[in-house]
């Protein structure tokens, strides 16, 4: 086998393509199953496709913001992939109607103003967007 064929053998691009991934997950639901899809699915591009391959932001608002909260089961989820590279995003104009303080996020979340205005902004960027 020529040195080129080992190369192409050695370097495969893998089957979801060669990235960068650019993955928006909305959470708008307070439905903890679909939360602990969203890290579940989060997790799984963290093993498989890595993070230094993909860009991953989930967009939380309406009741899913509560997914974002301090007392949320998955709060130290959320830390631990936000140290991963992995955006967390609450709605501001969600927080406003909600009552909820920047102090009642978990670790690692960080507002937008909107979450509308946050998809938007991602779809005319490339992203993906995956509805849990």
């Amino acid at each position: 086998m020529g040195s080129t064929a080992v190369m192409a053998a050695t370097h495969k691009t893998p089957p979801w393509g060669p990235g960068p991934f650019k993955v928006l997950l909305e959470v708008n639901q307070n439905n903890h199953a679909e939360w602990a899809i969203t890290i579940n699915n989060l997790s799984t591009m963290e093993k498989v496709v890595g993070m230094d391959h993909a860009h991953a932001e989930v967009i939380a608002w309406g009741p899913g913001i509560k997914f974002l909260l301090k007392n949320s089961p998955y709060a130290k989820d959320i830390q631990s992939l936000s140290m991963y590279g992995v955006q967390f995003s609450a709605c501001h104009q969600t927080m406003k109607a909600m009552h909820i303080t920047k102090a009642q996020l978990a670790s690692g979340v960080t507002v937008v103003p909107g979450a509308i205005a946050e998809i938007v902004k991602r779809h005319n960027e490339g992203w993906t967007e995956i509805k849990e």
